[in-house]
């Protein structure tokens, strides 16, 4: 039990520092439109979108348009909502237009909400 309790501990302190500024995330790579490579320092994760659904005949157009929303090297911030498959599932902000990358994709008709 002890065990559990400080791998719980361990990932919540890591979700903690994800959300500070001063040591925020940035983008290395769009996997796919809806999977993003990311890092902090000396860690990588893949993350998914959170709550986005991409419509299969629209990848291609959604890659490119995710891409120019968060060029490599763009600062942001993670909200994790969970967890599949070992992958982390995220709402991702840009520090700098303070606005869930998810909602500009739904606005422009390439994505859909699925929460």
């Amino acid at each position: 039990m002890n065990k559990f309790l400080t791998k719980i501990f361990i990932l919540l302190i890591s979700f903690f520092f994800l959300y500070l500024e001063v040591d925020a995330a940035e983008i290395l790579q769009v996997t796919s439109s809806s999977v993003l490579l990311i890092g902090d320092h000396n860690r990588t994760y893949t993350v998914k979108l959170a709550c986005t659904e991409i419509r299969p005949d629209l990848e291609e157009k959604s890659v490119n348009w995710l891409k120019k929303q968060l060029p490599r090297h763009t600062k942001v911030n993670l909200k994790p909502k969970g967890s599949v498959d070992g992958i982390l599932v995220a709402k991702v902000i840009p520090i700098d237009t303070n606005i869930d990358i998810t909602e500009k994709y739904i606005n422009e008709g390439l994505a859909t909400n699925e929460c």
